[in-house]
């Protein structure tokens, strides 16, 4: 399994998921969806647009998320060129204001938003391209947090030293972000860790797309925003991964 994972960390200074089933407002989700990760993993490989929705779809691609740095949301107003036809886009005299939601680090702008990214790969031979991609460090297209003007920059991790699955009849803390169908009934745990009191957020995302571009399932991740951590039990295999002096339990959807 060890040659299937590829972790990095994912940073930049601002950030735009826009939410799939906001109105005419910008909304953002505060972590990178699933279909954002795999358009962006798409990009450093090289695949052209709408071609990879089945190379990695769920089942050739599993994703989890780490938060690293705290992010929050700022609300902005933009001018949009206001048009109904295209007759009316030379027209740059009629605009309208549209809100729109970026997200920063708490720390901003001392520090970036910080995500690292896990990868599960059924195919190790598109692991094994990825991972020399980011090891030397050419990248085909420049990732991009959802957003084209919101540049990023991709760090590679390590590889995996030691990958253990876990036992899941007990609760167990995950560092990562989980489906919420991965977590058992009423066994989501609110009790304080480290001295912090839990604040756990629920995201409606797009799971994935389909051939053509067709709306594909959509899931509900949690994250947790004060201590990074969630504990529950769980119906899907938790990982426990050694980096360097470092061990992290994941949970991929």
């Amino acid at each position: 399994m060890r040659d299937r994972i590829v972790i990095f960390d994912w940073k930049g200074y601002f950030a735009h998921f826009r939410q799939f089933d906001a109105n005419s407002s910008s909304l953002s989700h505060s972590i990178p969806p699933p279909t954002a990760i795999a358009g962006m993993v798409a990009g450093m490989l090289g695949m052209e647009r709408d071609t990879y929705y089945e190379e990695l779809n769920r089942e050739n691609l599993q994703i989890a998320v780490q938060v690293k740095s705290t992010p929050r949301k700022i609300m902005q107003t933009i001018n949009y060129i206001f048009v109904k036809n295209p007759t009316e886009l030379n027209m740059a005299s009629k605009h309208t204001q549209i809100p729109f939601e970026l997200v920063v680090s708490e720390a901003f702008p001392r520090a970036p938003l910080h995500y690292r990214i896990y990868l599960h790969f059924a195919d190790v031979s598109l692991a094994g391209k990825l991972l020399q991609v980011l090891q030397q460090k050419r990248l085909k297209y420049l990732p991009y947090l959802g957003s084209a003007p919101f540049c990023s920059w991709i760090d590679w991790a390590g590889m995996p030293d030691a990958i253990g699955e876990l036992a899941t009849d007990q609760p167990l803390v995950i560092d990562s972000t989980t489906d919420l169908q991965a977590v058992e009934m009423r066994t989501l745990s609110l009790e304080t860790i480290d001295g912090k009191p839990p604040a756990i957020f629920r995201e409606h995302m797009r799971r994935e797309f389909l051939p053509g571009r067709e709306p594909g399932p959509v899931i509900d991740i949690l994250w947790e925003k004060n201590r990074q951590k969630i504990k529950a039990k769980f119906k899907q295999p938790v990982y426990r991964l050694k980096i360097g002096d470092e061990i992290w339990q994941i949970c991929f959807c």
